[in-house]
């Protein structure tokens, strides 16, 4: 006689689930990126009405303090950092940090210099 295995049928549903919830993500990733762009095109408006030879460490700032106020909302409202199928404000404050850190290492290598 032949039994039935529910395993099957659970892994098959989770499967379908799981499907299923990764089709909203697309939304919510081009969502977080442009809020995050939106976020860094601000920093880029507020350094460019700057002198030349400040603008670059305070866009440099202006998106460090950027990636804390991202930190802040990711601690207060996300979730944990791992293991979610789309962007979070963890990886916006990630972003943010990168970019600080890309202007900062160009500006130190001379690359803004005339």
């Amino acid at each position: 006689m032949t039994t039935l295995h529910l395993k099957d049928w659970r892994h098959r549903w989770s499967w379908v689930q799981r499907r299923w919830f990764m089709v909203p993500a697309r939304g919510t990733n081009a969502a977080l990126l442009t809020d995050w762009l939106l976020t860094m095109s601000l920093c880029v408006g507020l350094a460019s009405i700057l002198p030349a030879s400040a603008a670059v460490w305070a866009l440099a700032s202006l998106s460090s303090v950027a990636g804390y106020v991202w930190l802040a909302l990711a601690i207060t409202q996300a979730g944990p950092p791992a293991a979610s199928p789309h962007l979070t404000a963890w990886d916006a404050a990630l972003l943010s940090f990168a970019a600080s850190f890309g202007v900062q290492t160009a500006a130190y290598l001379g690359a803004f210099s005339p």
